[in-house]
């Protein structure tokens, strides 16, 4: 007999990997950055959660960082062959730094873009982190995307109304410019955080008050395969390179 005939739903099955496990594999690749420095092995360090992704589903994300990671190494080179011309070492630590840290990167974008933020509340509210916590990693959480899409619009706004701000008008009215960028942001700043406190308190957020969810957050074998995996390649890399 069927769910429909029946009456009852189907659970909804988690996504994976779970927000914890991606934590826990999150921690994996900052400690592995912070033991490994051998280009290869960093290479290899940032391969995993390109190949996480990729198998996960994410495919078009996973091709995107390989492709930035592949960039940066290319750029990382050439700025080391002119290491000697001026202002290029400054632009060659920071890159340095970009391909060591990549890998934590990958894995943050791999984990963050995957899971829901309903999932993500949930097995937070899993590790027992205190409400107010919660809901300001929720806040934040909702905050960052929506204001860089309402400085699009303003961009966007700027462009189609022929004000655009130029070289020019930057070097002659500063303050003047300054001001006509940095108001349209300020005021639709103050209307996201008014939106924002409406969905909260629709949503039922207290921070006195565990929240539900209607997708149970689990930890399941692939979950601890995953994470394994992820120790298991720091550590393997580790024994490597100090060989």
């Amino acid at each position: 007999m069927s769910t429909a005939a029946t009456g009852t739903a189907r659970p909804v099955a988690p996504v994976k990997p779970d927000f914890r496990a991606g934590l826990a594999m999150l921690i994996a690749m900052s400690v592995g950055t912070g033991m490994i420095q051998a280009p290869l092995s960093t290479a290899l360090l940032t391969a995993y959660p390109i190949v996480m992704g990729f198998l996960l589903g994410s495919r078009r994300l996973a091709l995107q960082l390989a492709g930035s990671y592949l960039v940066l190494r290319l750029l990382h080179h050439l700025f080391l062959l002119g290491a000697q011309l001026p202002v290029v070492p400054w632009i060659g630590i920071i890159l340095t730094m970009s391909v060591y840290g990549f890998p934590v990167l990958a894995m943050s974008l791999v984990v963050f873009t995957r899971v829901p933020m309903g999932e993500v509340m949930a097995a937070l509210g899993k590790l027992r982190l205190p409400g107010t916590l919660l809901v300001v990693i929720m806040v934040i959480y909702r905050y960052i995307p929506t204001l860089l899409g309402e400085l699009r619009i303003i961009a966007s706004a700027v462009r189609l109304r022929g004000s655009e701000a130029t070289w020019r008008r930057w070097l002659r009215h500063p303050l003047a410019e300054l001001e006509h960028a940095v108001v349209p942001v300020l005021m639709r700043s103050g209307r996201i955080s008014d939106e924002l406190s409406a969905v909260a308190e629709c949503k039922g957020l207290d921070p006195s008050h565990r929240r539900s969810a209607m997708t149970a957050p689990r930890l399941e074998v692939v979950d601890w395969v995953l994470m394994t995996l992820a120790v298991g390649v720091v550590v393997a890399l580790r024994i490597w390179v100090r060989q």
